[in-house]
């Protein structure tokens, strides 16, 4: 575990390795809302948003909305790259963690995939026949996968396309149509220490000193038998049942190391769903829109003495 002291996150500038999040505000049926910039990755590769603006009821999938910032340089630095077809190394980019500069133009990669944010050739839109979607292909060869920041106060030419919402639907594509949004953090790619728990760790939860670890029902089982979780031992730890995620409730810096007395939901692996502790029913595990923060929010604690809540608790992520 890690404890930090006051200010300990304070990071001013992003640098290449650092993980993000794209966010947005829409308007959908008269209502304002948060979304991140998403994409599943496997199967589907075409992005999409997911809603953030109701993170205490319904938890947001954060793990298919990080991305990587794996390069940052100057545009003429790219076009001379793509006019010469040669890769760009650590050392031609002046070394690693590079400080992001507003003008510079990045390369995305999608944290869950390990594929690049790139503007596709085909088009969902019925309304703009002049965008193209947004998705990831495997490689970043070219320059569709290479992408521009600009700040929202800079007036930006009528002749280039942006990334952009597509009104109606949750749906991201490439138009002339202008979007604003910011990057934030969610993991600092230098700042990480091996051997610690950072947000976004995939684990198994073991009972104190025994083979036993939490996990659900096999899927041979009925629904109802799957939604409780128990510890178990045998086959079972070496099972993807038996598998959980850590989701700190904020999303800034949601991928940092993990603190004592810090909120967290615990997500499954394969379902999808979340460990929730009821009342009458104990450990169970839910569907995202059942799991209220009151419900789903853990922190670990360096010992059983009993303590105030998290701060997370009271506010919103």
């Amino acid at each position: 575990m890690a404890e930090g002291g006051e200010g300990e996150e304070e990071i001013l500038f992003l640098r290449t390795d650092d993980q993000v999040v794209l966010q947005c505000t829409a308007t959908v049926q008269k209502e304002q809302i948060k979304l991140c910039l998403s994409c599943e990755g496997f199967g589907n590769r075409l992005c999409f948003l997911e809603t953030t603006s109701n993170a205490q009821n319904v938890p947001p999938d954060l793990a298919i909305c990080s991305f990587i910032l794996e390069q940052s340089l100057s545009v003429r630095a790219l076009q001379e790259m793509l006019a010469n077809t040669v890769e760009m190394t650590e050392s031609s980019q002046g070394g690693g963690h590079r400080t992001l500069l507003y003008g510079h133009a990045i390369l995305l990669r999608h944290t869950h995939s390990s594929m690049y944010l790139s503007c596709l050739t085909t088009s969902r839109s019925l309304t703009d026949k002049l965008a193209f979607d947004v998705g990831l292909q495997e490689d970043s060869i070219g320059e569709a996968c290479w992408w521009t920041i600009h700040p929202a106060s800079k007036q930006r030419s009528e002749g280039e396309k942006h990334l952009s919402y597509a009104s109606g639907d949750l749906m991201v594509d490439a138009s002339f149509m202008q979007t604003l949004w910011s990057i934030n953090p969610v993991c600092s790619g230098c700042e990480l220490a091996e051997g610690y728990l950072t947000g976004g760790h995939v684990l198994r939860l073991f009972h104190g000193h025994m083979d036993e670890c939490l996990a659900i029902n096999s899927a041979d089982q009925g629904d109802d038998q799957r939604r409780t979780a128990q510890y178990e031992g045998g086959s079972v730890c070496s099972q993807a049942r038996s598998l959980w995620r850590l989701e700190p409730l904020r999303i800034s810096w949601s991928g940092g190391h993990m603190k004592w007395g810090q909120a967290f939901r615990v997500r499954h692996i394969t379902t999808g769903r979340y460990l929730c502790l009821d009342e009458e029913k104990g450990l169970m595990v839910l569907d995202p829109d059942r799991c209220n923060t009151k419900m789903s929010a853990f922190c670990l604690r360096a010992s059983k003495v009993t303590d105030k809540p998290p701060p997370e608790l009271s506010s919103q992520p």
